[in-house]
């Protein structure tokens, strides 16, 4: 070039000299479009694309061949892959580009083909276990990509192709799956436990990165398992699980619930299921319903009608090819599992009513015994060989923040779970269990969403509920009750300590006027000030000490005086603003 006259020379700007380019017949002469591709020099190539080198040098045979391979349409595939009844048609060199078990396999067919035998595939059908089958297309998509650092799988399937990729050694893939379990394990520790139960095989050790993706996933469920029943995959993945890992579950002191009934919720939800068709172990030879007004484990009121149609509706969202047998002594593992002494009476009733189909007679009896022993006052040996472990279960660990005490023998606490403002209807009510403070049996009667009386869209409705007694007379009061009902915040930051909102009153309960509290105890939108980490909002009533005497029916027949408290929280019935309620309305009524 440095022979060549300058002023013949293409410029950069794209401007040409009238003379041809001296320097130009050492390419030859310029195709036609008929001629096979070459090079040439020209101001845009023949797709259109400015780019060019120094020299405008640009290829204009077109984009031509393949720009990538896929498993998927079968080209140019020299190996195949079985895997159960599919058969696929893949390329060897990506195969043991990627997986050592290809690799390996490739090599040893290659030696054998050298001898006059062997075969171009492999059969992964007794490789990998069978739940797997289903997510080896997904590590097909990993092994083809030109991208494999913005490979994405679902959460469904990430500790599937885990397995997957530690059986055919796929270390980008064990990695990438590492990586994104990780990253939302606290969100999907129930779909990582499920699909690891779908391969486990009893007695089988996973190795170290498993077993610990399986302990470190029953943990956090035992810790975040209310929570976890408010989203419906979450859910769905734990009614998967089988017997024996529900039971190791369910039996723990530690588990989040506000109270013993979303137990008794879950378990029946997952023994109401068509045959129970639950997933068990893989062998080695292959791979809520509610009483009235009462809440299920998800915070909604259902009918039992409602509740019924709810679990046959979400029986039909279990994949059936994801349900192998179970084990029918589950059932009564799973009751077992049940704190049938603390379970509200509502739901205890509702037990009863099941039949034999659902609840087995030695389950009913031991659930009796477990609640006729919490309340009598002889004592155990009442009951002799009767009593067992189970029948002695304390209460689950009570929710509550850092640093509150536990309730005196006058303060009932209550905790419900608050997911989001859509998920309780207004008027909706929910109630702790009833606590005997003398001879007054008291409870919290709490509206999530507000009273249907007028009051704002939104508030948090509180109020302590007289529960009357069969052994009361008709005319039974409790006179001049100073009572009080806080909202106990949560530290938000560390080194801050726990806060309570809490108003108080003064009131006679009596058969027509149960109970009393605030509409707006807390106004719309200030209940996230007390959401804990968790979602729970935690509420405690109390009588003060010095109505103590009251308390008791022989002592309480001085009338009511009354007491308005402060301007803006002046204290009035559920049922409406008025400060009492006919004689003729039942409880029930009031909160409907």
């Amino acid at each position: 070039l440095d022979r060549l006259p300058m002023a013949s020379v293409e410029t950069m700007d794209g401007s040409d000299d009238e003379e041809d380019p001296s320097w130009a017949r050492f390419l030859g002469p310029e195709p036609s479009s008929s001629e096979n591709p070459s090079l040439q020099i020209s101001g845009s190539n023949a797709s259109g694309s400015n780019s060019k080198g120094p020299l405008g040098l640009s290829f204009s045979g077109g984009s031509g061949g393949i720009n990538t391979l896929s498993w998927r349409d079968g080209r140019f595939s020299d190996w195949t892959v079985q895997v159960g009844e599919k058969a696929y048609h893949l390329h060897a060199f990506l195969l043991a580009r990627a997986s050592l078990f290809f690799e390996s396999h490739m090599s040893m067919e290659a030696r054998t083909k050298g001898e006059g035998s062997g075969s171009s595939g492999s059969d992964l059908t007794e490789v990998l276990p069978a739940s797997c089958h289903s997510a080896f297309e997904d590590a097909l998509d990993f092994m083809y990509s030109e991208n494999q650092a913005g490979f994405e799988a679902p959460a469904s399937k990430a500790l599937l192709l885990l397995k997957i990729a530690d059986i055919l050694g796929i270390g980008g893939l064990f990695d990438a799956m590492g990586r994104r379990i990780e990253a939302a394990f606290s969100e999907t520790a129930p779909l990582l436990l499920e699909q690891y139960c779908r391969f486990h095989i009893p007695g089988t050790d996973d190795g170290a990165a498993l077993r610990q993706i399986r302990e470190g996933a029953v943990e956090l469920i035992v810790r975040k398992f209310q929570p976890f029943l408010t989203n419906h995959e979450m859910k769905t993945a734990l009614l998967r699980l089988p017997g024996r890992v529900l039971a190791e579950i369910l039996e723990a002191d530690e588990l989040l619930v506000a109270c013993e009934d979303a137990i008794f919720d879950f378990v029946l939800s997952r023994l109401q299921l068509p045959d129970s068709p639950l997933p068990d172990e893989p062998t080695p030879a292959g791979p809520s319903s509610s009483g009235e007004g009462s809440i299920g484990s998800d915070g909604e009121k259902a009918t039992p009608q409602e509740s019924a149609a709810d679990s046959r509706e979400g029986e039909q969202s279990l994949p059936e090819q994801e349900l192998p047998e179970c084990d029918p002594d589950d059932d009564e593992a799973l009751w077992d599992c049940v704190r049938w002494a603390h379970l509200s009476s509502t739901k205890f009733a509702q037990a009863l009513a099941l039949g034999r189909s659902i609840l087995k007679p030695e389950v009913t009896l031991r659930a009796l015994t477990a609640r006729a022993a919490r309340f009598d006052l002889g004592g155990t040996e009442a009951f002799g060989s009767m009593v067992t472990p189970a029948t002695l279960a304390q209460p689950r660990r009570p929710i509550l923040p850092p640093g509150v005490p536990p309730p005196t023998s006058t303060e009932i606490d209550f905790c419900f779970h608050y997911a989001h403002a859509d998920q309780y209807a207004c008027g909706e009510a929910l109630r702790s269990q009833p606590k005997r403070i003398g001879d007054v049996v008291l409870r919290v009667l709490v509206f999530p969403a507000g009273t249907d009386t007028g009051v704002a869209r939104g508030s948090l409705s509180v109020f302590l509920e007289a529960v009357p007694q069969p052994q009361w007379p008709r005319d039974w009061e409790f006179a001049n009750i100073r009572y009080g009902i806080a909202c106990i915040r949560w530290p938000s930051g560390s080194g801050e300590t726990w806060a309570a909102k809490k108003k108080s009153d003064l009131w006679t309960f009596k058969a027509n006027r149960l109970d009393r509290g605030w509409h707006d105890f807390l106004a719309p939108g200030e209940i996230h000030r007390y959401l804990g980490p968790d979602g729970f909002v935690c509420i405690r009533g109390s009588l003060e000490p010095e109505c103590l005497g009251r308390a008791f029916l022989l002592n309480s027949q001085a009338s009511h005086s009354g007491y308005s408290g402060n301007g803006g929280d002046v204290a009035g019935s559920s049922a409406s603003r008025r400060s009492w309620v006919p004689r003729n309305m039942s409880s029930n009524e009031r909160s409907e």
